[in-house]
């Protein structure tokens, strides 16, 4: 499924949003609806009291870091570089430390994490071939993307 499906204003916003309930029941009116499943008791729960789903944040920055979504899905950056494989998770987990050092070791050298044009950002699977950094290092020169090492970048 793809990323977007739920999380609709990645490619525009700094915010992945939250879904709201009816988002989950376009699937979950079909899919499950018969099922006595504790995984959907949120869900069904919501849907009949009219009450918002109270999501648990998984993926934790410091609330003095800033970080924009649409930047990094405009820049080719998969989905799965910096939250994992999450269509392999029984249970979502956050996958990578998202520490200033991380950051940093990416925006240093993010060749590694950009996609080719042809290749969607939320494709988990997506294994980069022989020479892609290099292919990717003149993407970078003829785009113009020169990700930010300075404290103000993330420090707002």
């Amino acid at each position: 499924m793809d990323c977007r499906y739920c999380h609709t204003s990645v490619e525009a916003s700094h915010e992945a949003n939250i879904p709201p309930t009816q988002t989950c029941m376009n699937c979950h009116n079909i899919v499950g609806v018969d099922s006595d499943s504790e995984d959907l008791a949120l869900v069904r729960e919501s849907w009949n009291t009219g009450k918002p789903i109270e999501w648990v944040k998984v993926h934790m920055l410091p609330d003095y870091a800033y970080f924009n979504h649409a930047v990094h899905v405009d820049a080719n950056i998969g989905c799965a570089s910096c939250h994992g494989r999450i269509d392999q998770m029984e249970v979502v987990a956050q996958a990578e430390p998202l520490s200033m050092g991380w950051c940093l070791d990416c925006h240093r050298d993010p060749a590694k994490h950009i996609r080719p044009e042809n290749v969607s950002v939320t494709q988990m699977d997506w294994v980069a071939s022989e020479g892609h950094e290099e292919m990717m290092n003149e993407y970078i020169k003829i785009h113009g993307i020169s990700p930010p090492e300075d404290c103000t970048a993330c420090h707002r």
